[in-house]
């Protein structure tokens, strides 16, 4: 398939902003995709890789822009001005294809199996000299390609496409193109997506096998499902009453932690985040610990990893280590072993999603006698290090009968916890969603996690650093960020030094003492109150946000969404 014939779908996606407009361009052209398909359903959100595949590419704004250089000749000044004007280096390059002059006198077509192939390549180059073998490889695409093809695979280089494309879009879009493109076939397509996480599976199963071929998609090993996500309860009684079966409900500590899915295959234990990221080399400790706990063949399990100060981690009046000194365990690529035994952790189960079958439709209760089959206690030996491996701490409750979960609740937050999480025994496990059968109790108002979406340099002492950030929720629908306010409280000089050290290599283009910025990094953000607005995208506007920390554990489209906010607006 030629390159061409993609781009021309791009611009067609980006032209209009009914979503139903946008579906049936893509159910037109993966319906004709033929054994394109699967790099389709990627490419068209500009992705090389399914959700749970967090290959980086290594290509930043500089090197990208290195690359455009050296593939058309253009100033690098011109370049820089026309990046500044629109934002969008894609724009950039496109612009320097048709004014570099440079000619190239032996050209290759441009065929979607080459961008995609060759982009992924680039993750491959390690070592010495790497860095310019990608600027050669991307370069090489850019000579070939004409002004519009230039734009998008710069674009698809850097993971920021603008057309407007979200989960939702390709999922209806499979459905209408595979399907009848009901309700029913929408529903099937999205629990397929969410026990793969690979849109690709998803679409050939649905062309070549149909509905019944989807409704077989199952879990498997060390390919992540999608977390399922909790509501939040406006009372404990509130929450009890709503989440009760049978005249229960399951009341757990709530842990202020790393969220943590467990596959085990033998000795073979991978670890991933709520983000589908790969940590298990970042923590030895803990894959010590399910070699040691873990008393079944094959599992998957879910679970929040919290950490400890060493000196209490083995006792039992343990002192949590705040979530922003605990996540530096995440990108730690280095001397992990030295890091787990000075941030020790703890593995707390709550669920099981898969025990020689999967258990997702299963009740709760099926799944937690599944999780106390599965594993035996582990005690935490820093010094090894090995971390510790147990159940949640939990308790039934009713409506009738509060008192045990008010103590746990107590309980909880006396141990320097965030509150609680209360479960319908009856509810099946449903990966992606925020659903009123799980829900959490937290003592106030709940804060939320953003992305940074531009900034500005602040001013007097503090005039080097980027200080004044502006913050934006996510929208699914529109695979795009939707701006809730501005930041410039709440952080030391130090986190404002870290802050900038992070923001100024994703700085797409400069105004003065403002920067825009590729949508990377996330926030944690407290707030005094949600305010309708119209000065920002999204509606709203935080009014007092404070700085909390860094969430490395999230994916840019891991923040909350415009939906969220909207509730949270809806429910003060």
């Amino acid at each position: 398939m030629e390159y061409e014939a993609l781009v021309d779908v791009y611009d067609r996606l980006a032209a209009t902003d009914s979503n139903n407009e946008k579906r049936d361009a893509l159910a037109e052209v993966f319906a004709d995709a033929g054994d394109m398909l699967s790099r389709l359903v990627t490419l068209v959100r500009g992705r090389l890789s399914p959700a749970y595949d967090r290959t980086e590419l290594g290509v930043s704004s500089s090197l990208t822009l290195s690359a455009i250089l050296r593939a058309t000749g253009a100033a690098e000044s011109d370049v820089r001005e026309r990046w500044k004007e629109t934002g969008d280096l894609g724009d950039a390059a496109a612009w320097a294809v048709a004014n570099g002059g440079q000619q190239t006198l032996f050209s290759e077509p441009l065929t979607v199996e080459r961008v995609h192939d060759e982009l992924r390549e680039l993750a491959t180059y390690e070592g010495t000299g790497s860095q310019d073998r990608k600027v050669d490889r991307l370069a090489g695409l850019l000579a070939d390609a004409d002004p519009d093809g230039a734009r998008y695979v710069v674009r698809t280089a850097l993971g920021h496409m603008r057309v407007g494309i979200g989960e939702g879009t390709i999922r209806d879009a499979i459905a209408v193109a595979f399907l009848d493109g009901s309700s029913a076939s929408i529903t099937a397509v999205e629990r397929a997506f969410q026990v793969t996480t690979d849109y690709r599976v998803v679409a050939e199963t649905a062309r070549d096998e149909g509905r019944a071929g989807l409704d077989a998609l199952d879990v498997q090993l060390f390919r992540p499902v999608k977390a399922m996500l909790a509501e939040k309860a406006d009372a404990l009684e509130d929450g009890v009453r709503d989440a009760q079966s049978d005249g229960r409900a399951l009341c757990e500590y709530k842990y202020d932690g790393i969220r943590i899915q467990i596959h085990v295959d033998g000795d073979d234990v991978r670890l991933f985040t709520r983000r589908l990221e790969d940590v298990t080399e970042q923590f030895p400790d803990v894959v010590r610990a399910l070699r040691a706990g873990v008393t079944v063949e094959r599992v998957v399990l879910d679970g929040e990893l919290v950490g400890y100060t060493p000196e209490t981690v083995s006792s039992d009046q343990r002192t949590p280590t705040v979530f922003q000194e605990f996540s530096r365990r995440i990108k730690r690529e280095s001397d992990v072993e030295t890091l787990a035994r000075n941030i020790p952790a703890v593995v707390h189960l709550f669920d099981c999603l898969a025990l020689d079958r999967t258990l997702l439709d299963e009740p709760l209760v099926t799944r937690l006698d599944a999780l106390e089959s599965a594993f035996e206690t582990v005690t935490p030996a820093p010094d090894e290090p090995r971390a510790g491996l147990e159940r949640t701490r939990w308790r039934w409750t009713s409506t009738d009968d509060l008192e045990s979960a008010e103590a746990l609740y107590r309980e909880a937050l006396d141990a320097g916890h965030e509150g609680i999480v209360i479960k319908n025994p009856d509810a099946a496990y449903q990966p992606g969603r925020r659903v009123g059968r799980l829900l959490k109790l937290k003592p106030t108002m709940e804060p939320l996690d953003l992305v940074v979406s531009r900034a500005k340099y602040s001013e007097g002492r503090r005039s080097e650093q980027l200080g004044r950030l502006y913050l934006a929720c996510y929208d699914p629908e529109h695979d795009t960020f939707r701006e809730v306010g501005r930041l410039s409280t709440g952080y030391t000089d130090e986190e404002l030094r870290t802050l900038t050290d992070r923001l100024e290599p994703l700085v797409t283009a400069r105004e003065g003492r403002d920067v825009e910025l590729e949508y990377e990094l996330v926030f944690e953000v407290e707030y005094e109150e949600i305010q309708a607005s119209t000065e920002y995208g999204s509606g709203y506007a935080l009014r007092f946000p404070r700085f909390l920390g860094f969430r490395d554990d999230l994916a840019p489209a891991d923040a909350d969404t415009l939906d969220r906010v909207t509730a949270l607006y809806d429910g003060q």
